[in-house]
């Protein structure tokens, strides 16, 4: 008989999981539990709902519109998780981390939208994840020890030909502060760092030139000053007169020349398109910079000192790395890029990819450092973390070995044993013996020999033990 209504199919690009893939991947996961727990990370766990300003404080538009956003209830704006690290630091934030040293891991499903027309639009919408905050200390031993426990959890599962590609996000930003450029500058800049990687500096070109950074008005740097001090008196006069409040009350301690040089220089927003010109050349070489350790260490700097940036910038990497070898992790797991981008945009050291061999489009995993994280999220201070995530997901397909859950699985037959009783009675004293035992309810008719003796095991790819 036909039904009436018609099948409710999965939402398109959700997955269900079989006996299979579930057996995988909670193996994967006790197995790197221990691993991480070896290193002194405790487990920790956050809600899958959380308030929607979490997500977008710090994280940027690529996340935004990939939320699994609505109003609950409550009346509440709330999102799906769509990565743990920025409610893993509000926790560490409201339990306080007193100058010491946090440890955390965490593991389960995120959320994360992708249209059918997006460049992941094919990608499972919800999937694992599992990773490890570090959380107090802002060495660069701790961004090695992170990078080398990446690759340690992986090795434990059996993939040995892991390697990571590194980035610095604080070198990017900090070549750009020399050249006296705007935030708005800036932050434009950076988020184009992939299509620069790409070649694509025209394009690049094109968007400054409609957002005004790049002009063929002549920029007279005499009269921006004067511009911006006519507009430190408005701003002087309209505080005073205008709310009654003198400057140099309740401001901290800042001054209130301070004050006022700032604000203006906020709103003024006067970049000098020769030396934005200046900053997306630098960029696009910038990007283009990979390869093996120690040639890209000194490619950057060359590259940096010829654009007139202090070379010595990228030491804070060669720490990194030099740490990450300390900790066991071989130069040839390495590649370093200067043009690794990321579409969280709460990085501000180093960050990093991880690959399995040779592939160079499916990453494992990835992390880096988010000093200002906590700040952003509200709290007085910025406290400094980094830590990573896998795609625990992608970690069970590329895995040597998978396992097939019934495959030891020992089935018995009511029909040979005599008895549904005595079928029951000797899987209850396999289990206790720790063998996986159960009832082959296909097989539970009467005997035909009608035998009523010793019960008989009918095994089904009984593994060994």
């Amino acid at each position: 008989m036909t039904s009436q209504y018609e099948p409710v199919r999965r939402l398109p690009n959700m997955q269900d999981a079989g006996p299979g893939e579930l057996a995988a991947r909670d193996t994967a996961i006790s197995a790197l539990r221990e691993i991480f727990g070896l290193r002194g990370y405790d487990r920790t766990e956050t809600p899958m709902l959380e308030q929607t300003e979490l997500y977008l404080r710090k994280s940027g538009g690529a996340l935004s519109s990939r939320l699994y956003d609505f109003s609950e209830p409550g009346g509440y704006d709330v999102s799906l998780r769509p990565e743990f690290t920025s409610a893993v630091l509000r926790l560490a934030a409201d339990r306080g981390v007193d100058n010491g040293t946090l440890r955390l891991m965490y593991d389960g499903p995120v959320f994360r939208y992708a249209g059918p027309e997006d460049e992941d639009g094919s990608k499972t919408r919800q999937f694992t994840q599992l990773g490890a905050e570090l959380i107090g200390p802002r060495v660069p031993a701790a961004d090695g020890e992170v990078i080398a426990m990446a690759l340690e959890g992986l090795n434990g599962l059996g993939i040995t030909n892991a390697r990571v590609v590194v980035g610095h996000v604080g070198v990017v930003l900090a070549a750009l502060s020399e050249f006296k450029l705007s935030e708005r500058a800036k932050l434009f800049l950076v988020s184009n760092i992939g299509e620069l990687k790409r070649g694509q500096v025209d394009a690049v070109s094109e968007k400054a030139a409609v957002l005004g950074f790049i002009t063929d008005a002549v920029i007279d740097d005499a009269q921006v000053a004067a511009d911006r001090e006519r507009l430190a008196l408005t701003i002087e006069r309209v505080m005073t007169e205008g709310i009654g409040v003198p400057l140099g009350q309740h401001t901290g301690s800042r001054t209130p020349e301070e004050i006022i040089a700032r604000l203006a220089r906020k709103l003024s927003q006067a970049d000098n398109p020769e030396d934005f010109k200046r900053a997306l050349e630098m960029l696009s070489r910038l990007s283009q910079v990979s390869g093996q350790v120690a040639e890209t260490l000194d490619a950057g700097s060359e590259l940096l000192a010829s654009a007139g940036v202090p070379a010595g910038l990228i030491s804070d990497l060669r720490e990194v790395l030099g740490a990450a070898e300390a900790e066991g992790v071989s130069r040839d797991q390495i590649t370093v890029d200067f043009g690794l981008v990321r579409g969280l945009a709460y990085y501000t050291g180093m960050l990093f990819d991880i690959y399995a061999g040779d592939a160079t489009e499916e990453t494992l995993g990835g992390g880096g450092r988010y000093d200002g994280l906590t700040r952003a999220l509200g709290y007085d201070r910025d406290v400094p973390a980094l830590g990573f995530a896998y795609n625990l997901d992608a970690i069970v397909e590329t895995r040597t070995r998978e396992l097939d859950p019934t495959s030891d699985l020992t089935l018995i037959s009511p029909a040979e044993s005599g008895s549904v009783g005595s079928a029951i009675q000797r899987a209850r004293e396999l289990r206790t013996s720790g063998i996986r035992a159960a009832i082959d309810f296909e097989n539970s008719g009467p005997s035909e020999s009608g035998s009523s003796g010793t019960p008989a095991v009918s095994v089904e790819g009984q593994g060994e033990r």
